[in-house]
């Protein structure tokens, strides 16, 4: 037993910050106080939403459905989750070789990665249904029964999604064993939950006076469907000892199924997945050339669309111009509305008068809202010395990076702008100034993003997410920009309120950024070489 303690004990630090021990103290605000804070940021989100839910429920005196709601809503985000964490929880680890060479059964090195893939879950699902039950607990006043219910639900209720996810996890581990696109395939995913929390968020109070109106049938049809959920809304309404073990037991059961399951097939495709398969070649082949400079931009191309938490965290920004850009022509009478209502001398005449600057605003907060180069150099890793060893130029190298960033963020912001040159019939000098504005303010926030990260690189990060999310150059970026945006905001709103037209307004701006980004390209290029040679791995 203490060995399987033991075990658990250093699996659990791998790739889970909050399990890890460390007695570096400079390390213990990033790595755990941080990771809490933010946990407790989204648990408010959660209660706030929960809130709003209970007070449309309370309405029609329906207030367990919030739980029977949340309960299915997480179990489904839990195994859209699971789906691709598995592979990462399960398959390939980086401890794989040292467990299987230790003398412990297989079977022990499976419960214990299926163990750390269960509490990945409970804490992921405590995340969502904490909150809701403190609310449904603050309304209702249940006894003792609904908490002692409720800790048995927290802990039983993440283990059906992990039996799907497992499984379907499995299944996509193993066809991408043999070809490529799970990354892919795990960043659409993630660009689609990511999408359908901003629809929910917009549509909210149509969506929770749906939910008031039709709560009994709602409660009816997710109870019936799942069971967890129908097992717990009846326990904590007619609490009956034998229902409470039945739902323990049977998901108790279906846990070691889970084991069972993928005990037939686990360790055949762990081994399929660190294998080297060679390939004939052909006898005629052609080797492909690029120049160095193309070469350095498609492998950071690659590089980001293979790290969903690089696109959905360094790239979003883009797809929600686009987004904003549709928005705006569908439903522009209702966007024009909000506006109104909240700035009651401005009418709707002069937002069409002022469109191109509007437009213009929102390039400019996309833009310095998303910075791509600024966790590129500490992405390279342990890599980063092949970058040091090409026969080719720092700044040329740092170059691509901001190029292939560029190439990143350009067309989507182009397809916004043209959807709106077409909706609001732009004149020629508008598009030209707008289409320069596009190119030049990516140009810039790239420009900050790779000289802070050239500062301040990570080159020791565990995993993507500690880059993309956790490091100073992100965050020191992202400050840069959020002043940058305030800055601009403020002096377009002067320039505005002193009814300076429209051309006169983008180009004193235009040639306002030309003069920064010439300053940075010169910073970077004076200090490139040095900060380059600097960073050791």
């Amino acid at each position: 037993m203490k060995k399987i303690i033991s075990l658990l004990k250093a699996t659990m630090s791998e790739g889970m910050n909050l399990f890890r021990i460390n007695t570096k103290k400079k390390n213990t605000f990033t790595k755990i106080i941080v990771p809490i804070v933010i946990m407790l940021i989204l648990m408010g989100a959660m209660y706030t939403y929960s809130e709003l839910i209970m007070k449309k429920l309370e309405l029609v005196n329906a207030q367990f459905v919030l739980l029977s709601l949340f309960i299915i809503l997480t179990s489904a985000l839990s195994l859209i989750e699971g789906i691709y964490k598995s592979g990462n929880l399960l398959f390939n680890c980086k401890d794989d070789d040292l467990l299987l060479s230790l003398p412990i059964k297989k079977s022990t090195v499976l419960f214990i990665r299926v163990f750390k893939f269960y509490i990945f879950e409970l804490l992921y699902n405590s995340l969502f249904l904490i909150p809701a039950m403190i609310v449904y607990a603050r309304y209702m006043r249940p006894g003792i029964i609904y908490y002692v219910v409720s800790l048995i639900g927290l802990l039983v209720f993440p283990i059906i999604p992990i039996l799907l996810s497992s499984i379907i996890g499995t299944f996509i581990t193993f066809i991408s064993s043999k070809f490529k696109g799970k990354n892919q395939v795990q960043t659409l995913i993630t660009v689609f939950f990511l999408l359908g929390v901003l629809y929910f968020s917009y549509n909210s109070e149509n969506l929770l006076i749906n939910i008031a109106q039709n709560a009994t049938s709602i409660n009816d049809f997710i109870t019936k469907l799942y069971y967890p959920a129908g097992a717990y809304i009846e326990l904590i309404t007619k609490f009956n000892i034998i229902k409470l073990l039945e739902f323990i037991f049977v998901d108790l059961g279906l846990f070691i199924v889970t084991i069972i399951l993928i005990g037939r097939v686990y360790f055949n495709i762990n081994t399929n997945i660190k294998s080297i398969k060679i390939k004939k070649l052909n006898k005629k082949y052609k080797i492909k050339h690029s120049s160095p400079t193309k070469a350095l931009i498609k492998k950071e191309f690659y590089r980001f669309i293979n790290s969903p938490v690089f696109v959905t965290n360094a790239g979003f920004g883009v797809i929600l111009f686009i987004l904003g850009c549709i928005l705006i022509t569908i439903k522009f009478d209702s966007v024009v509305d909000i506006i109104i209502k909240t700035i009651p001398i401005i009418t709707i005449d002069y937002i069409k008068s002022y469109m191109p600057v509007i437009l213009f605003a929102f390039i400019c907060f996309t833009s310095f809202m998303t910075s791509i180069t600024s966790s590129m150099i500490s992405l390279e890793g342990k890599s980063f010395n092949i970058l040091k060893s090409l026969p080719l130029k720092p700044y040329k190298i740092v170059k691509s990076k901001v190029l292939a960033a560029i190439l990143i963020m350009l067309p989507c912001i182009l397809i916004g702008d043209i959807i709106i040159f077409i909706r609001f019939k732009f004149d020629l000098i508008s598009i030209i100034l707008i289409i320069i504005a596009s190119i030049l303010l990516p140009l810039i926030s790239e420009t900050i993003g790779i000289i802070v990260n050239l500062k301040y690189p990570r080159m020791d990060a565990k995993n993507d997410t500690e880059v993309v999310k956790q490091s100073m150059s992100s965050s020191i970026s992202v400050f840069i920009g959020m002043a940058i945006i305030g800055i601009t905001l403020f002096l377009l709103y002067k320039a505005l309120y002193l009814n300076i037209s429209s051309y006169s307004i983008m180009l004193i701006f235009i040639i306002g950024y030309l003069i920064i980004y010439t300053g940075l390209i010169t910073l970077l290029y004076k200090t490139c070489d040095k900060n380059f040679d600097n960073i050791e791995v």
